[in-house]
């Protein structure tokens, strides 16, 4: 009796820890389980990140899956659009830009970006084979671009101006020349008479840069918004300094949500010519893509 009581003790030993491993076996995850869970867990974060998504009537597009979740995909302005491919498959990253026309579907331009820490490093302009080589100073601002092939060769030049109150820099002008000498210099201004500078929420490369606007792998450039950008041309001897005034609406977060811009071609004080442009931005973090 006492041999048929130990032997049915033990077979409830064996029971129990059968049935408590089968729970702890339940509570486990794999770990391509886990891996797939970051992975979702990766992507999700990615996707609820806030985007531009519409400039005016330029609508941008980002790619929703891969190992390059949430780069620029698509640009598609009224009369072309912008397809952007990425392939790191030699070690090195390259970007490349394609801008076809909207009523033909014909190739216009084609670009290829090298990038180095996030930041380009060299750029082959396809269509009109030019090839820009890009410095950058100790902090990661661009120094300099130099351009060449196809045509004369070019410089530019950035300088930055120092904000000892919050101790950004901004960029303050792009000097362009040749090797016959300077030809064009734009100047950034921020505050303009009693209109203050506004903090950029939203980095985006400057207009009259020369860069694409939407392809952020220059450095950036300031930490607040461009109030007023003039164009003079070099040598200086009294012609008229272009500029464009940009007025900013603001949403609840402190993001962009309008931009009013007027260009005067004459200068200052002259309205002959002027021309006045309004658009609308719309940021989301449910954003298109392919």
């Amino acid at each position: 009796m006492k041999k048929l009581n130990i032997a049915g003790q033990v077979l409830k030993a064996m029971v129990f820890a059968g049935l408590l491993a089968g729970c702890q076996n339940q509570d486990q995850v794999s770990p391509a389980d886990s891996a797939t869970s970051t992975i979702s867990d990766q992507n999700a974060k990615t996707n609820a990140e806030l985007k531009l998504v519409k400039d005016g009537a330029t609508i941008l597009q980002y790619i929703k899956s891969g190992r390059f979740l949430g780069y620029l995909s698509k640009v598609s302005e009224v009369s072309c659009y912008t397809i952007y491919s990425y392939d790191d498959s030699t070690g090195d990253l390259w970007i490349t830009s394609k801008q076809y026309s909207k009523s033909s579907n014909t190739l216009i331009k084609e670009v290829k970006y090298k990038i180095s820490n996030k930041r380009c490093i060299k750029s082959i302009d396809i269509t009109n084979n030019r090839t820009s080589e890009y410095k950058y100073n100790e902090v990661g601002r661009l120094d300099e671009v130099n351009i060449s092939g196809g045509g004369v060769s070019q410089k530019k030049v950035f300088k930055y101006e120092y904000i000892p109150a919050t101790g950004a820099e901004r960029l303050s002008d792009i000097t362009t020349s040749t090797p016959v000498g300077e030809f064009q210099r734009v100047n950034y201004f921020y505050t303009v008479g009693d209109q203050p500078s506004k903090q950029d929420k939203y980095f985006l490369n400057p207009e009259n840069s020369g860069f694409d606007k939407y392809l952020t792998i220059f450095g950036k450039f300031s930490d607040a918004l461009v109030l007023r950008a003039q164009i003079t041309p070099l040598p200086y001897t009294n012609q008229s300094k272009p500029f464009f005034q940009y007025y900013y609406g603001l949403d609840y977060n402190g993001y962009v949500s309008s931009i009013t811009k007027e260009y005067y071609p004459l200068g200052y004080g002259y309205n002959a010519g002027k021309q006045t442009s309004y658009n609308l931005l719309t940021f989301s973090s449910q954003w298109a893509g392919l």
